[in-house]
């Protein structure tokens, strides 16, 4: 190198190190460092140290950025990280720094970035970048700063218990957008967004066309994969138009089939509705118009009355294959043919047509709406001329009779209803009367007692009318005094109404609701006696209470347990009374030292005849077996063989008492066992 060309890359070197990489932008291209900028003599080292990963929906995920100055002297000083994802659909990005930070040479500082991921984000994997700035200008860059993945969360269902369900949302678009039409580009595209809590595994997507429509060269079925919660699929189909196809709405049914995440079978469909502008016939529909009906205002009973109209062509051309039909409502019948096929009416023609019709019920008074229509012949089409006409039907006057109201039925929900508890009463009406329709109906529900009264409303409701025959049904949210005495509790049902007159009348049922009260039985703890041996006969009281407001019936008490007896543990109380007491006592043998665990059981039959049971567990410590002292094991003492007799005395006393107590409770449990049999007769 000559001495020109040295001199000047010496000066280069040195403008460099006065004013460092920072002053000079080009140079960043020119040294690059595995992503990182070189600034002077400073190397920053970036690299990400927190998660890589991520189910869908978690929240508050850290990125831990460790950021890193390496070599030389000079400082690096940023204000501002910049964490990104090349896709950040459904993901928040929060954290970083909001201050200004400088590191000197050596020196590291660990930055967070927090993740919120959506519910329904992508799964998949992303390419992180990140940037540190300052003062508005980028000094450090990484492009690719690795990977994060996110992976599909399979909810469970009802905290845990239940099943997957899967559920897809299915929208479309065509194109044109204004609808299909013969020779030109017709697309449907389905969007398919996975809302439910499970895959849907080997999907389907399957269309059923209708007659006229077609998929141009291709399946009507398409294979979609793995559909993964909160995923998003599309699938377009081309669809060609039939040159005989008529111009009208036409059905294309989207179908999706596969296996849910517990290999079940997936069955999701949607049917979509879709113009299409084609040659047929009915495009002329709009200039056909229905005129000239006549109809009575008003008719009684069963009289016949006559429906006429006319069918007018409006249009310079003629219309061919017309179905003109009267839809004849509930109630009202047709002695003559109500729909008409029509081969063609010419242009600015028009047909007659008339149909006598009559009333099912001559009781019943009502206003009916009837539909005369004109639409194609060829095929079910949503193009029609319509328009409506009414008659008044007046009921026939039978006998006078005065028209009942009664309740025919009503349900409380169950057998019984439990003190305390509110319940749904389902009221049933009944208008009794062939020939009156009942109005301005007051209902109200009251127990004499107070025994049962409404909850958060009246105990009156209000019904504006009931037909002739025909029934209503009202509920009514009540409850039950929790101090209600255990009996079936009679409600009144009291009516009031009017006829088509405005003739006042009223009635009075009676219902009856069962009211149960819930059992209470209470037991003392079981106390355990002071010493209690293996192989020594011992024996337990426990009382017990009726603290309920019912009868506790065929009451029988007896205990079970890693012991032995000698006798039966089983005692039969019978039928125990509201606030009674009694005890309960059984005698044992331990069979081996350490814990006895046993429990005492109550079984008995509340007011409805079910049996409840009830048991009171208890553990004693039993030690081994009980000790024998014989003349040679005794000690004597300093004092002489006057001391040595005390303790043989007092060793006598509580060998005494054990017998004693043993004799004793045989012949109370023989008592007992007398007693019993005196009931049992």
């Amino acid at each position: 190198m000559n001495s020109k060309r040295r001199k000047a890359v010496l000066v280069a070197l040195a403008v460099i190190l006065c004013f460092g990489f920072q002053s000079i932008p080009m140079l960043q291209f020119l040294f690059p460092n595995g992503g990182n900028l070189a600034y002077a003599n400073i190397i920053v080292d970036t690299s990400m140290v927190g998660a890589t990963s991520a189910v869908q929906g978690d929240q508050n995920v850290v990125i831990s950025v460790k950021v890193e100055n390496n070599l030389e002297s000079n400082a690096f000083t940023f204000d501002e990280a910049v964490l990104d994802f090349d896709d950040s659909d459904d993901i928040a990005i929060s954290g970083g720094t909001t201050a200004e930070i400088t590191l000197e040479k050596g020196n590291a500082v660990t930055l967070s970035f927090y993740l919120n991921v959506g519910k329904y984000a992508e799964t998949g994997t992303r390419k992180v970048s990140l940037k540190l700035i300052n003062d508005k200008t980028v000094v450090h860059e990484k492009p690719f700063f690795g990977n994060f993945t996110i992976y599909e969360k399979l909810a469970t269902p009802s905290g845990g218990a239940g099943t997957y369900v899967a559920a897809l949302d299915i929208t479309h678009e065509i194109k044109p957008a204004e609808g299909f039409s013969i020779g030109t580009d017709n697309n449907i595209t389905f969007k398919l967004f996975n809302n439910g809590n499970s895959v849907i595994k080997n999907a389907t997507l399957t269309l059923t066309m209708p007659e006229g429509l077609s998929v141009n060269n291709a399946s009507n079925s398409f294979s979609m994969g793995y559909i993964s919660t909160g995923s998003r699929r599309e699938v377009t189909f081309p669809i060609t138009v039939s040159d005989d196809a008529v111009t009208k709405t036409y059905a294309i049914e989207a179908k999706i089939t596969g296996l849910s995440y517990s290999n079940a079978e997936v069955s999701i469909s949607k049917t979509f509705y879709i113009p299409v502008t084609g040659t047929g016939s009915t495009s002329a529909l709009k200039n056909l118009e229905i005129s000239n009906i006549s109809i009575p205002n008003q008719v009684a009973g069963k009289e016949d009355f006559t429906l006429s109209f006319r069918l007018n062509n409006r249009s310079s051309s003629g219309v061919k294959n017309l179905k003109v039909y009267v839809a004849v409502p509930e109630g009202i019948l047709n002695k003559t043919r109500d729909t008409f096929i029509e081969a063609s009416i010419p242009a600015g023609g028009s047909k007659d047509y008339s149909i006598t019709l009559f009333a099912e019920d001559p009781s019943k008074e009502k206003t009916y709406s009837i539909k005369i229509a004109a639409a194609s012949a060829q095929a079910d089409s949503a193009d029609s001329v319509v328009q409506y006409t009414s008659v008044y039907v007046k009921a026939v006057a039978g006998n006078s009779k005065t028209p009942q109201l009664m309740v025919d039925r009503y349900n409380y929900g169950g057998t019984y209803v439990q003190a305390g508890d509110d319940f749904l009463l389902d009221l049933g009406l009944y208008n009794t009367s062939a020939t009156h329709t009942l109005t301005n109906i007051k209902v109200t529900v009251s127990s004499e007692d107070g025994t049962i009264i409404p909850v958060n409303s009246s105990n009156s409701f209000f019904v504006d009318g009931i037909g002739t025959k025909e029934h209503v049904s009202q509920a009514l949210h009540l409850s039950v005094k929790p101090t209600a005495e255990q009996k079936t509790t009679a409600l009144t049902v009291d009516m009031s109404y009017e006829d088509g007159s405005g003739n006042a009348f009223t009635s009075k049922d009676v219902i009856s609701i069962p009211v149960m009260q819930d059992t209470r039985l209470e037991v003392d703890d079981v106390i355990a006696p002071p010493e209690l041996y293996v192989g020594m006969q011992s024996g337990v009281s426990v009382q017990f209470y009726n603290m309920g407001k019912t009868v506790l019936n065929n009451l029988r008490v007896t205990a079970e347990g890693n012991f032995d007896t000698m006798e039966s543990t089983s005692y039969f109380v019978g039928n125990m009374e509201s606030g009674k007491s009694d005890s309960y006592d059984f005698s044992f043998i331990p069979r081996e030292a350490g814990s006895m665990e046993g429990k005492i059981i109550f079984t008995y039959e509340d007011a409805s005849g079910n049996e409840q049971v009830y048991e009171k567990s208890f553990a004693f410590e039993i030690m081994g077996e009980m000790p024998v002292f014989d003349e040679g094991m005794m000690p004597v003492d300093e004092a002489g063989a006057s001391g040595g007799k005390g303790k043989w005395i007092a060793l006598g006393v509580v060998a005494l008492l054990i017998v004693g107590g043993i004799i004793g409770w045989k012949k109370f449990r023989k008592r007992k066992i007398n007693r019993e049999m005196e009931i049992d007769e």
